[in-house]
């Protein structure tokens, strides 16, 4: 079971209706794409955060580890933003010239970095405070009192279903890698995870196809019931 998905079945929060902890959170989601001033985002980040932990009682050392990994790839985006080039210096803090273009940090790419940094921190804190609170069934029955329609409702269902086929696949063959000491040079660890990747798209198609098998015996109609 997946660590979110865990958390989603056994938080303080889960009895409450889930499209109250829908609303709250889609709100206070919406409120941080607005262009507000920098220090709500950071109120908000630390509001859903607060009640990711203390109300939800989601373990915070957990909770820190589920945020670094998009905080991670956020952080790479930000430096992206941050670095400027231009043809004149005058504009930047800090710049270096290589070959007739300056590079460097303007006062502009500095806000505009953390305007994106604290927005997005804000954003996933909500997300993670639906996910964390409400199980993968509440979220179906908020999805139909939404009237989205049936087959997103479906296809979301399929992918969550097949995240587990994923981890569980991945999981077998590292440990069969793991037990012929596939992992430990450098070089047998990118030979290993190759081989991985190979193995694992060609296990997880066979269980679609036995899937779809499984479906066709049962009459399947092209409609789940959700």
């Amino acid at each position: 079971m997946l660590l979110i998905d865990k958390y989603a079945y056994t938080n303080k929060l889960r009895k409450i209706n889930p499209m109250v902890k829908f609303s709250f959170a889609m709100g206070m989601l919406i409120f941080s794409l607005l262009p507000i001033p920098l220090w709500l985002y950071g109120g908000v980040s630390l509001i859903m955060g607060y009640l990711t932990v203390k109300s939800a009682g989601i373990p915070i050392k957990n909770y820190s580890k589920m945020l670094m990994i998009p905080f991670t790839f956020l952080v790479l985006s930000v430096i992206s933003i941050i670095i400027s080039f231009g043809e004149s210096g005058e504009v930047f803090m800090w710049a270096t010239k290589v070959r007739g273009i300056y590079i460097g940090i303007t006062p502009q790419g500095i806000e505009m970095s953390l305007r994106l940094l604290l927005r997005s921190t804000a954003c996933i804190t909500c997300m993670y405070f639906y996910s964390l609170t409400t199980p993968l069934d509440q979220q179906i029955q908020v999805y139909k009192k939404l009237r989205i329609p049936k087959e997103i409702i479906e296809l979301m269902v399929l992918i969550y279903r097949f995240i587990f086929i994923f981890l569980e696949e991945a999981k077998e063959i590292r440990n069969a890698q793991e037990m012929r000491f596939g992992y430990n040079t450098f070089k047998q660890s990118c030979h290993s995870f190759s081989l991985m990747i190979k193995v694992l798209f060609i296990r997880v198609m066979q269980r679609n196809k036995d899937m779809q098998i499984s479906l066709e015996s049962k009459f399947f109609n092209g409609e789940f019931h959700i």
